[in-house]
């Protein structure tokens, strides 16, 4: 099997991003999950709590990354998912509402 890497993958900067500890964009993610309590920002993350960060949260901080030579995302699982990580997905057809 002949298998050739894109171009562009060969001078990329990865930047892994998992949304929900990144940033926190508009719409707040309160109006998604009304009934789910989030964890304050400034306090350590626990491995079953949710910050709050979103995919609007990246939206608004993508030009402080390219401002940091970043030229590819990475994101970590975002799909419909039971825990905050979102490698337990359930759904791979639909992006989770908190995302």
């Amino acid at each position: 099997m002949n298998i050739q890497t894109p171009d562009w993958v060969k001078h990329a900067v990865f930047y892994q991003i998992f949304p929900d500890r990144l940033a926190k964009g508009k719409p707040p993610p309160s109006t998604t999950y009304p009934h789910l309590p989030l964890e304050p920002w400034d306090c350590s993350p626990t491995g079953q709590g949710y910050k709050g960060g979103n995919l609007w949260g990246v939206i608004e901080t993508l030009d402080y990354l390219q401002d940091l030579g970043i030229t590819a995302i990475y994101f970590t699982p975002i799909f419909q998912s039971a825990c905050n990580h979102r490698y337990h997905t359930h759904d791979y057809y639909q992006v989770d509402a908190m995302a």
